[in-house]
């Protein structure tokens, strides 16, 4: 291993997704389905507005053109992605054995990985855990220089869609593009904490969904807290928090917790598109906080779960780095 490739970085150098067909709106799609309009009413209440549904359209569809839209963009020649890391919310969100999500991307798109899998019960945090993943890969494969991210979902039927009071599943897929020593940002620190108590999840047991409407917000406040730490830099330096894309009202309140003005919030896709489950760290980086760390900004994203999975990745731009990533800027 040469001493370049002992001692790297990694940063995001291009995120994409994919949204499947037009947006529904909430209130229309509410009433034909006859949801309880008290329900509905406090989900757009808390900022929610338009999701996006793919019943026809197979995770595999979904995360193909996640990733086409990525190369069409970047123009990277997919034959030089070297690492591929594929995350999901729902359990179903994959084919059925022997099919494989990651294997049949691959092929459609011509890439082959020196290392592929998939990581599972994190939920809407895997995305987290699959940064630290590729970086700890790195080091396992020093001929690496890059890697992708994957995500897919969509919701059990139109019956799941509602996440209690505060927010609505879309269908869709998102990537990244990790790559060692990116020319354009760098990750500073990923903190990740799962209460393993609450692997049932919110929507099958009545106990953690009571327990995590009680204190996920606490739990979210000191997961960013554990990232600042991480990285030595205060929240209030800051420029971008990325939240997941539901529950405004609950986001809006934790930024006044952490004394962060709420203009630092980029909240607008909790309106547009909805929670995407582990896309919504891509869908975000891509329409607002990669040219925000172009621009010279720190980016702090936040991912929570319903299965008790907590995440927070701190992004800095190039000219505030160092030249690696600190031994220390992981934490569980």
């Amino acid at each position: 291993m040469r001493p370049d490739q002992a001692n790297h970085w990694i940063g995001i150098d291009a995120a994409a997704y994919e949204l499947p067909d037009a947006a529904i709106e909430i209130g229309a799609w509410a009433a034909r389905h006859a949801w309880p309009r008290e329900q509905v009413d406090a989900i757009l209440e808390s900022g929610c507005r338009f999701f996006h549904a793919a019943p026809q359209t197979s995770e595999v569809e979904l995360a193909s053109r996640a990733i086409g839209a990525l190369v069409d963009s970047t123009g990277i020649a997919p034959s030089s992605i070297d690492l591929m890391v594929h995350v999901h919310t729902q359990t179903f969100s994959m084919p059925a054995p022997p099919r494989s999500l990651l294997y049949e991307v691959a092929h459609a798109h011509g890439i082959r990985p020196l290392w592929s899998g998939s990581i599972a019960q994190l939920n809407c945090a895997s995305i987290a855990a699959a940064i630290r993943m590729i970086d700890a890969l790195f080091y396992a494969y020093p001929q690496a220089q890059s890697a992708l991210v994957v995500s897919a979902d969509r919701a059990y039927d139109e019956a799941t869609r509602l996440r209690q009071f505060s927010g609505i599943q879309g269908d869709g897929a998102g990537c990244l593009l990790v790559t060692r020593n990116s020319r354009r940002n760098r990750v500073g620190g990923v903190a990740l904490h799962n209460h393993a108590a609450w692997y049932p999840g919110s929507d099958s047991a009545n106990a953690v969904e009571r327990a995590m409407i009680s204190t996920e917000w606490l739990h979210t406040h000191r997961i960013v807290d554990a990232a600042c730490a991480l990285t030595g830099r205060p929240i209030a330096h800051y420029e971008r928090i990325l939240p997941i894309n539901t529950d405004l009202r609950g986001w809006h309140a934790l930024c006044r917790a952490l004394r962060v003005p709420a203009e630092r919030l980029f909240g607008a896709n909790v309106a547009r598109c909805g929670h995407v489950c582990c896309s919504d760290f891509a869908i975000n980086l891509a329409d607002d906080s990669l040219a925000a760390l172009d621009a010279g900004r720190h980016v702090m994203g936040v991912m929570q779960s319903n299965v008790g999975a907590f995440a927070a990745v701190a992004l800095h731009p190039l000219e505030a780095a160092s030249s690696s990533t600190p031994a220390e800027a992981y934490e569980h």
